[in-house]
């Protein structure tokens, strides 16, 4: 009976806009208090839950993207982009896609990128006479990029709530992110040889300009290199990445001229708050994980998902459409405290892969920042380029073909997630 009090309550709170790390907290504390757990030993547990050395690294991650977009590096990552393939039929969406790529690997966030690099490119797409309502959808596009290749605070946050190898998981991810890339930048391409999108030509850039912006851009370029070449060598832990990106990205920051003291002290600012909030999550999500273990839900769900069918094909299928179901209403850190304790023990007897998984999850829950009514690349893009939400709502749609269908290849040919981390020796073959 309790059980319905508390699906009351978790709904109730969800309609009255209460933030969700409370309203688990909240629902979670209902549930063991009903199972005789004294509450008093709630803060130890939740306190339990970050006391993790890996768990630094989201800070690190977090500060060092905001170092990123201050220290002036997305316009320099931008120019030596656009002269390396402006020309190609679609020009400065292809750049747009790949200046996500190479930031992806310095920032790991999606905001990060869309409100940071995604400045520089609406201005100049703007300029060179692109519509701006295309303009606005591929940059939220592309800005999804960035929570998959490694540094990804995402991934981090999976691997903890998992309790999986985070640099395995991280390496994992940097395949399904060019896949990611190679999609968007075909759809791109379609759309501007059927004229569908308005993409002006540019003449190619001589080999001497590109390569000023390649000197330009060296230094900014190297920084993931550095960090994703460390963890994949196994030169350096993740969270030692982390710390290695925030002095690399702050000695840019002056070496450019870029950083003073009050734009370090913001980027400090925005990285107390954003860390608060991810941390307080990962120390919900070890009652959430205490609360429906007691309660035996994953074996519940289980039990009667395969009473329905022990398909495994079918079973990932509707795995995937619930993932992108449930991004369209909650953040992804959210989402990922949400349904990794409940997906991991009903996935696992089929034999998938936990690191697969976590990509799986954190693909598919990503989305929903370019997914209505949450979308918040959508929002920061709208404002970036003065138009609607609805406007880059409709602009955006062809783009979901690409990345849905990206999810799915992840989803079914496991071998795209694993073949790298396995390669270099960080999950046995």
């Amino acid at each position: 009976m309790y059980l319905y009090l508390i699906m009351f309550v978790f709904l109730f709170l969800l309609i009255l806009g209460a933030p969700i790390a409370i309203v688990i907290l909240l629902t979670s504390a209902i549930g063991l208090y009903f199972n005789n757990i004294p509450l008093s030993m709630l803060p130890q547990t939740m306190i339990n839950g970050v006391n993790s050395y890996t768990l630094l690294a989201i800070p690190l991650y977090i500060l060092a993207g905001e170092l990123m977009n201050a220290s002036g590096v997305a316009k320099r990552i931008f120019d030596f982009a656009l002269a390396l393939i402006g020309h190609i039929k679609g020009g400065l969406g292809h750049v747009n896609i790949l200046a996500s790529l190479v930031f992806a690997g310095i920032s790991g966030s999606a905001t990060a990128d869309a409100s940071g690099l995604g400045r520089v490119e609406i201005k100049a797409m703007r300029e060179e006479g692109y519509d701006i309502d295309f303009s606005a959808a591929i940059t939220a596009a592309s800005s999804t990029i960035g929570p998959i290749i490694p540094p990804s605070i995402h991934m981090m946050i999976y691997a903890t709530v998992a309790e999986v190898p985070a640099a395995a998981l991280l390496i994992a991810g940097i395949v399904p992110g060019l896949l990611m890339g190679f999609g968007l930048m075909i759809t791109v391409y379609l759309l501007a040889v059927s004229g569908k999108a308005k993409c002006p030509v540019r003449p190619r850039e001589s080999i001497k300009t590109i390569l000023v912006r390649f000197k330009e851009a060296f230094l900014a370029l190297l920084a993931p290199i550095i960090i994703v070449g460390g963890i994949m060598g196994g030169i350096v832990t993740p969270t030692e990445a982390g710390a290695i990106a925030v002095v690399y990205t702050f000695l840019l920051g002056i070496f450019y001229r870029k950083l003073n003291i009050n734009e370090i002290g913001m980027c400090l600012q925005n990285t107390i708050y954003s860390t608060g909030v991810v941390m307080f999550m990962l120390a919900v999500a070890r009652i959430f994980v205490w609360f429906i273990t007691i309660e035996q839900i994953p074996n519940t769900l289980m039990t009667f998902v395969f009473s329905i069918t022990t398909n495994k094909i079918v079973i990932l299928f509707f795995v995937g459409v619930f993932i992108l179901f449930l991004g369209m209403l909650a953040t992804a850190s959210a989402n990922i405290v949400l349904v990794t304790p409940v997906l991991l023990p009903m996935l696992l007897p089929l034999g998938v892969d936990p690191i697969h998984l976590g990509v799986i999850i954190v693909f598919g829950l990503v989305l929903g920042i370019i997914t209505p009514p949450v979308g918040t690349s959508l929002y920061i893009l709208s404002e970036v380029a003065q138009i609607s939400y609805e406007r880059v709502v409709k602009a955006i749609l062809i783009f979901y073909i690409p990345l849905i269908l990206a999810l799915y290849i992840i989803i079914y040919f496991p071998q795209v997630v694993l073949f790298l981390p396995k390669i270099v020796g960080l999950i046995p073959h």
